[in-house]
């Protein structure tokens, strides 16, 4: 009875021995997993943080690019109203030369008054374009620096948006040289018609003159047969238009 007693105390002894050491095995191994997810838990706090502090750099960044972006877009503006004042001023010098232009006209200088006029207008004209293409090129060398500096890869895109711009304003600049030519063509029109009236009117005086001439010749070699006509009578008007006639043609 008594060796059955130390028997079973022995056994309970090593169960509870087993049973300490698988506590031990799992409480290690929870320690183990409870590390892992704590050194998991702030790398991943770390990350965040990372990205937190990355993210408030972007910000500020994308806010410096608006601003950049808004000063350039200003500039761009300042720059245009400059071109914008020079055409204007280039548009009432070009008035004030036509308004000379047809008081010079009605003196007799038209024709070398318009050219003249037509070689300071190419002059001005390249001038102003000269200058819009100085003003461009710097613009778009500003911004290409800029773009390249932060965002490689969208330089492509505005460098097709520049280029698109860039043609639609040369076409602009195409259109303006198109209806300058088409108003100097006009003014050639009305010179060749002007001085074809002048001519015409110098040649009806001139007629008038030789008529005036003829008429007197003719009162005078008739001086008789005039001296006959009773007082009242009307002159002989179809004489006259004979000899305008005969003149003319």
């Amino acid at each position: 009875m008594i060796c059955f007693t130390g028997k079973k105390k022995k056994k309970k002894g090593s169960s509870e021995g087993m049973e300490g050491e698988r506590v031990r095995l799992l409480e290690e191994e929870l320690e183990a997993i409870m590390y892992e997810r704590e050194k998991e838990s702030k790398a991943y706090e770390r990350d965040v943080m990372v990205f937190a502090f990355k993210e408030a750099e972007w910000k500020q960044e994308k806010k410096k690019l608006k601003e950049e972006v808004k000063r350039l877009k200003k500039g761009m503006e300042e720059k245009e109203e400059i071109i914008k004042g020079f055409c204007d001023q280039n548009y009432i010098m070009l008035e004030e030369e036509y308004s000379n232009y047809w008081q010079q006209l009605s003196a007799g200088t038209a024709t070398n008054f318009l050219l003249q006029q037509m070689r300071e207008e190419r002059a001005l004209r390249d001038e102003a374009v000269d200058r819009w293409k100085k003003l461009y090129l710097a613009i778009k060398t500003e911004l290409d620096d800029l773009i390249q500096k932060t965002h490689p890869g969208d330089g492509l895109m505005y460098c097709r948006a520049v280029e698109e711009e860039e043609s639609a304003t040369v076409e602009e600049l195409r259109m303006d040289v198109k209806l300058k030519e088409e108003t100097i063509a006009d003014l050639k029109a009305r010179l060749i018609v002007s001085e074809r009236e002048e001519f015409n009117r110098a040649r009806e005086v001139d007629i008038l003159r030789q008529s005036l001439r003829i008429v007197g010749s003719s009162c005078s070699s008739n001086k008789k047969s005039s001296s006959s006509l009773r007082l009242g009578s009307k002159p002989n008007f179809s004489f006259v238009k004979r000899v305008v006639k005969v003149v003319v043609d």
